[in-house]
């Protein structure tokens, strides 16, 4: 949708009216709002600020907006293209943390379909119970930590170089 206002303003069409010829309200000075971009367009309300910051600078300084807006929706491109490889990144961490979670029950589980009673040893007093209160600890801290680790690479992500 950037692109074909983009192109309407470069072939001389007015602000106002390219914005309007894809469904965005304007106002008097033919600058968008950015909850309307973000309503019509779906665009994150950070790149809908971008977007109508562009078409601002272009409209009180008389700069070619056709250029502007292009800059911003290669840029707006560009951060979703980095967005997905980041998500596709962490899905592998993502996942092993899910199956490490399951593991513990999957070896009590593992351990009752061979005939032994795994949760009869581990709910025994004694070295039963410290057993189950270890392996308990243990993986909650691996959890907790797991997922400190995503977020703390998703931030960073997100940050940018």
């Amino acid at each position: 949708m950037l692109g074909e206002v983009a192109g309407a303003l470069r072939v001389g069409a007015a602000p106002g009216l390219a914005w309007e010829r894809v469904g965005v309200p304007t106002g008097p000075d033919g600058v968008p709002e950015p909850d309307a971009v973000v309503v019509t367009t779906g665009l994150a309300p950070a790149h809908a600020r971008a977007v109508v910051a562009a078409c601002r600078l272009a409209a009180e300084l008389g700069a070619p907006s056709a250029v502007l807006l292009e800059q911003v929706t290669l840029a707006v491109v560009r951060d979703a293209e980095a967005q997905d490889r980041r998500r596709a990144a962490l899905a592998g961490p993502r996942a092993t943390a899910r199956l490490l979670a399951w593991l513990p029950a999957g070896g009590l589980g593992l351990g009752h379909a061979l005939g032994a009673d795994p949760l009869a040893v581990l709910l025994r007093p004694g070295a039963g119970t410290l057993l189950l209160v270890a392996g308990a600890a243990l993986a909650v801290t691996g959890q907790r930590w797991t997922a400190r680790e995503v977020r703390a690479a998703v931030r960073a992500g997100e940050a940018g170089p």
